[in-house]
């Protein structure tokens, strides 16, 4: 966090420094990199590990809200979807007897 703050406040401070573009085409990405890394080990391994009954509700509703997402361009779309399917795949799965 700390390095991405740094890289993007850098540029903001002196307008004439600008970055060297090999760096310029990289800093958009950081974002998205650091999202990711915070959110992919939670809906891989809920609870610290990868087990079935945890790991495929959580996958299903990412994707879900994902769709829903790039469909309706709605951020609320796409979270209300995927808590409804993550609530749903584990109401499912109780019902066929996997414990939670």
């Amino acid at each position: 966090g700390v390095v991405t703050f740094v890289t993007r406040v850098a540029f903001l401070i002196n307008k004439r420094f600008r970055p060297p573009k090999r760096v310029a085409r990289y800093l958009p990405l950081i974002g998205p990199a650091v999202l990711a890394a915070i959110a992919v080990p939670g809906i891989i391994a809920p609870r610290g590990e990868i087990a079935w009954v945890e790991t495929v509700p959580a996958v299903v509703a990412a994707l879900v809200s994902w769709i829903l997402w790039r469909v309706s361009r709605q951020t609320w779309v796409g979270l209300l979807g995927g808590l409804l399917t993550w609530w749903g795949v584990l109401a499912l799965l109780a019902v066929l007897g996997f414990p939670h």
